[in-house]
């Protein structure tokens, strides 16, 4: 069994970091090593994350400072020694088999550099409130910005291929989107058709930081050369993403963000939501 690195950045997020602990520790695939690198918490975080050390798998790394998540993401690449590596936030939830899934798919598919996959939306009570399938196979920039890439804690690919492709840490909040597109011409992704993470699509998120995410995205088309763009194309998409703005301000002022959420996703009968909801205790027990 090959190791996996698991990386879980953390910054005050200590109504849901057990979760995501916990997720990891119930998988189906048992040779991996997981980093727990707090970000300076200010709150009971880091005192979760170390109530998890009696797994010697674990192991969680404090400085107290406040560097932001791009600089901690790539600090998490350099720490890790597996072949592969796996990308979580602390307030998603890993199905049980997700990392037996992806490197089962990495190991058969040696082209690829980078998998993800399909996700369940949750609420901040674990609650099922749909699905969401991605791009299966993003191919160009455009490809990226217009039908999406990867759920980013999603993710898992060649830690030898994170290396050579840092995030860029002056992007902050869109160094995901950042990274696919500087390296979607020269390099090979995938999404596995399966759910694999639960994603905390609704109660988390804020206004503000779906706004900046945004106008970044919007600034870093300004140097479309870098991304393999024309400038037409370019300026599309800043008008696309502006808009993408706006839109989500008017629902924010009517207390609807959520009804965005539902819309992108997939609807999911009763029954199979009793079903999906004991994969979610199972992966959290």
């Amino acid at each position: 069994m090959k190791l996996v690195s698991i990386g879980i950045p953390f910054y005050n997020c200590e109504d849901y970091l057990a979760y995501a602990i916990k997720s990891v520790i119930n998988q189906s695939y048992t040779n991996w090593e997981l980093f727990l690198l707090d970000d300076g918490s200010t709150d009971n975080s880091l005192e979760i994350a170390n109530s998890f050390r009696y797994d010697e798998r674990i192991k969680v790394i404090s400085d107290g400072l406040n560097k932001g998540l791009s600089f901690r993401l790539n600090q998490l690449i350099s720490l890790s020694k597996g072949e592969y590596y796996a990308r979580m936030d602390a307030d998603d939830i890993m199905h049980f088999d997700r990392i037996k899934t992806q490197i089962d798919f990495l190991i058969k598919k040696t082209d690829i550099d980078v998998v993800g996959s399909n996700y369940y939306n949750i609420d901040f009570n674990n609650n099922i409130i749909g699905l969401t399938k991605v791009n299966p196979n993003p191919i160009s920039s455009k490809d990226v910005l217009k039908n999406g890439c990867f759920a980013h804690p999603s993710i898992m690919g060649k830690t030898d291929w994170f290396r050579t492709n840092p995030y860029d840490e002056q992007w902050n909040r869109m160094e995901d989107i950042e990274l696919w597109l500087r390296t979607v011409i020269k390099s090979n992704f995938a999404n596995i058709n399966r759910e694999l993470l639960f994603y905390r699509s609704i109660g988390l998120p804020t206004i503000k930081k779906y706004i900046k995410t945004n106008f970044g995205i919007i600034s870093m088309l300004n140097n479309s050369k870098n991304y393999n763009l024309n400038k037409k194309d370019a300026i599309l998409f800043q008008f696309i993403y502006l808009f993408k703005i706006v839109v989500y301000m008017v629902f924010e002022v009517f207390g609807k963000t959520e009804v965005l959420v539902k819309m992108r996703s997939k609807k999911i009968s009763e029954c199979e939501i009793k079903i999906i909801k004991n994969e979610l205790l199972s992966s959290i027990k």
